[in-house]
């Protein structure tokens, strides 16, 4: 039974002590993190599906091996308490609306919370050592997880697809380099938007190329579209073919400012005459997600950082390109789409 006397008395004490406003954010903050640790938990030990239909902790803990049902308990109250997880008497189904879709199988939650606890927390729980680190030396999470952030990637895939597709429709190419394709969502696109445009896809992880093969031989389109597992700029070196068109999608911050006149320059030496270049990225500074971002590449093992906006536009230009269309694709984010032909 509350007791209202000794409730009022604490919450005068609050007051009294100061600064109410960010003690409140505070606890904001903290329910917040606590619902983001959960369900990154949750995905991580895959716990999540088994609770579609009731089961009580100790049938849970049989069917995952868990030795210790106290502690699952324990786990199983906190997602009650957020709403996340329903309880009757000690039976639990999943009920809120997150939980429900990671149990449905959806695939840009399930990596995006998988990647909090195994990339995105990295950066900021070591950051003493990284600021003290030496230049290019840091993380391998762009190695360790390349899947999950493909698949993560996929949040502006209906902002890109659009443009993409408008593009080709315009374009009408008959050869496409999607150019470190990733899970070969765009290669798709490409496909499914022109009956008989070829589309060769290249990037660094074999095992990202290895399951984008098997999406792409599921829509039918493995005999127009080819994946190859390697180094995006030896690949074009040594590439006997033209483009149409050449795709650069959520990638040109992988390589460092200097390097990206001279990719857009190796670029252009393999476009046909009428051939364009399409870049898009995320761009820095502008959004908390952007400046996020940024953060988490740098500090990445390399040289790794968003563009500027005024810096990927000067690029492209003094790579000897005429940018014919700029566009931001996200109204809330500084995500921006260039197209570019070469001068002549």
């Amino acid at each position: 039974m509350t007791s209202w006397r000794d409730a009022l008395s604490g919450v005068a004490d609050t007051v009294r002590q100061g600064r109410v406003a960010p003690k409140a954010l505070a606890v904001l903050d903290s329910r917040s993190l606590v619902r983001a640790l959960f369900l990154s938990s949750a995905v991580r030990f895959e716990l999540l599906q088994h609770l579609v239909t009731e089961h009580s902790a100790d049938e849970l803990a049989e069917l995952t091996g868990a030795s210790n049902p106290d502690r699952l308990r324990a786990w199983l109250q906190v997602g009650v308490e957020l709403g996340e997880l329903r309880r009757r008497d000690d039976r639990y189904r999943v009920s809120g609306r997150r939980a429900r879709a990671l149990a449905g199988g959806d695939e840009f939650l399930t990596a995006h919370y998988r990647s909090i606890l195994e990339y995105q927390v990295g950066p900021y729980a070591e950051l003493d050592e990284l600021l003290r680190s030496d230049a290019g030396t840091g993380r391998d999470d762009l190695d360790r997880y390349a899947d999950d952030i493909a698949r993560v990637s996929l949040a502006a895939t209906p902002f890109v697809s659009s443009l993409v597709r408008r593009t080709v429709a315009q374009l009408h190419p008959t050869r496409v380099l999607d150019a470190g394709c990733g899970s070969g969502v765009y290669t798709r696109v490409v496909l499914e938007a022109d009956p008989v445009v070829l589309v060769d896809g290249v990037d660094l992880a074999e095992s990202v190329i290895i399951d984008a093969r098997e999406e792409l031989a599921k829509t039918g389109h493995g005999d127009r579209g080819r994946l190859h597992a390697g180094d995006m700029l030896e690949w074009l070196d040594r590439s006997k073919h033209r483009f149409d068109l050449v795709m650069l999608l959520n990638n040109v911050y992988y390589f460092e400012r200097a390097q990206r006149r001279e990719l857009y320059r190796l670029v252009r030496s393999r476009l046909t005459a009428a051939g364009q270049l399409l870049v898009v990225s995320m761009t820095s500074p502008g959004s908390i997600a952007a400046a996020h971002l940024d953060l988490m590449l740098r500090c990445q093992s390399g040289t790794a950082s968003l563009p500027d906006v005024l810096d990927l536009r000067s690029d492209l230009t003094g790579a000897g390109y005429e940018v014919i269309e700029e566009l931001r694709l996200v109204p809330t984010e500084p995500f921006v789409g260039f197209r570019a032909r070469p001068h002549g």
